[in-house]
């Protein structure tokens, strides 16, 4: 009997499950889209309203639904859902939160019945409301209303108005109250706006100055002529002066001189060339060279004292013959620490001693201006045929016999000379029939072993040609 029940029970359960998922799988087919996102659902809603619900999407009373929400589901239909925006608005003490679709600030305090008068501000996300802006894309998250206050500016006649600033310097600004940088305002112009405040305003006096071949209109409050070139930022420097004095009261005409001073010596002289010296540096790598000292020139002159005022010459001072001063050497220190390396090339590790950049060119015999009938074709400088590993140098730099290894040239000796190869310049030997072109700055490596100290250059060139 019991086997019976439980049968019949499991049987029941097993219809009822296939019943859920006939119900699930038969819906009506719908593509709901809300605030950016697509979902698709099987829905047995009887209206869009009922079937956004039902896929699990909130809805409030101010939202758009579109068809309509009261509309019946049809299969594929798109239901497009625009939620409306939340707002809070502080208005006459009163916060007020609704959820709407208008962007206006005034459209949507208009909505809340909140009365506005020509003098009140209206602030949305803490920026100021303007009606004249271009209309806002979406609605604002914060309004806040800012109630004008009765107020009081004193700037000759006392005026009486209304203003919704939040600061004292922002209502007199408001109010269309020119300020000048020396004007001043009491209470001071960060003050917070309080009911029926007063604001004197304190006008600075016109003044002219005539200074640095320019006339400058400005307003000051200084009592002395100082004061004012202290306020407009006017400095004088050594025999400068003013007309009136510093120390004296600004002139009843505001009118102000500052005459610039300044004195040339001319001078005739002659030049006592400094010496240059060399000195080496055991504790510094080769290639490494400093100004040990500066050099300087001897001078002997004759001193002539030119004063100016304001640009023109008012008077001329002779003070003779100056003792001559000794030229002071210049002192060049180089490195002639040398310390081995290895470089890893195509042709195997290469020891070397030095290295540094060159301006590479190539040439071979019949390319070097020679004519092939003349005795000297195809003979080097040095004596020996060119052949690919024969270079031109600069003799100042190195001497014949020099061993080198030149990346993507290989091993080289410098054998020859050339009327343009000066400095940094290499000129890299081939045969004729061998022959490459080269136009690059390259690392020539200087092979092991060091030659004699008489024989290294310890200072280069600076550049590359």
């Amino acid at each position: 009997m019991f086997k019976r029940l439980l049968g019949l029970a499991t049987l029941a359960l097993l219809a009822t499950l296939g019943g859920a998922l006939v119900y699930r799988n038969t819906g009506v087919p719908v593509v709901i889209q809300v605030g950016g996102q697509t979902q698709t659902a099987l829905t047995h809603a009887t209206t869009l309203e009922a079937a956004v619900r039902e896929a699990g999407f909130t809805l409030y009373p101010e939202d758009l639904v579109r068809p309509a929400r009261e509309a019946p589901p049809t299969a594929n239909l798109t239901i497009t859902v625009k939620h409306a925006a939340f707002v809070m608005v502080q208005a006459n003490g009163v916060t007020h939160t609704l959820r709407t679709h208008l962007t206006s600030p005034l459209a949507i305090l208009s909505t809340l019945k909140v009365n506005l008068t020509p003098s009140d501000s209206v602030w949305a996300d803490g920026v100021l409301f303007d009606p004249s802006d271009p209309p806002a894309l979406s609605p604002p998250s914060q309004i806040r209303v800012r109630a004008a206050i009765p107020i009081v500016i004193i700037d000759g006649e006392p005026k009486r108005l209304s203003s919704a600033a939040r600061t004292v310097g922002e209502a007199v600004w408001a109010a269309g109250y020119p300020l000048y940088a020396a004007d001043e305002l009491s209470p001071a112009p960060d003050t917070p706006l309080t009911p029926n405040v007063q604001i004197t305003v304190r006008r600075a006096r016109p003044v002219t100055l005539l200074a640095d071949g320019q006339t400058l209109t400005t307003r000051t409050r200084g009592a002395t002529v100082g004061e004012v070139l202290t306020e407009v930022r006017l400095a004088l420097v050594g025999e400068d002066y003013t007309l009136p004095a510093p120390d004296q009261p600004v002139p009843a005409e505001g009118l102000i001189r500052l005459v610039r001073v300044r004195e040339n010596v001319l001078s005739e002289q002659k030049v006592i060339p400094y010496a240059v010296a060399y000195q080496p540096l055991p504790e510094q790598a080769i290639d490494n060279v400093s100004t040990l000292q500066a050099g300087v020139n001897g001078l002997n002159l004759f001193r002539v004292r030119v004063r100016y005022e304001d640009g023109a010459e008012v008077s001329r001072v002779d003070e003779g013959e100056l003792v001559a001063q000794s030229p002071v050497t210049h002192v060049i220190g180089y490195g002639t620490q040398i310390t081995l390396r290895t470089v890893d090339t195509p042709d195997g590790p290469v020891e070397y001693w030095r290295a540094y950049t060159m301006y590479a060119t190539s040439y071979s015999a019949s390319r070097a201006g020679v004519p092939s009938t003349a005795r000297n074709f195809g003979r080097t400088a040095s004596g020996q045929m060119l052949v690919k590993g024969l270079v031109a140098i600069d003799r100042r730099m190195m001497p014949f016999g020099t061993r080198m290894y030149v990346p993507g040239y290989g091993f080289a000796t410098a054998a020859d000379t050339g009327g343009g190869v000066k400095g940094r310049f290499i000129d890299l030997g081939y045969d004729d029939w061998n022959y490459q072109s080269w136009h690059q700055v390259v690392t020539v490596y200087f092979l092991t072993p060091i030659p004699s100290a008489d024989q290294i250059r310890w200072i280069i060139p600076t550049t590359v040609p």
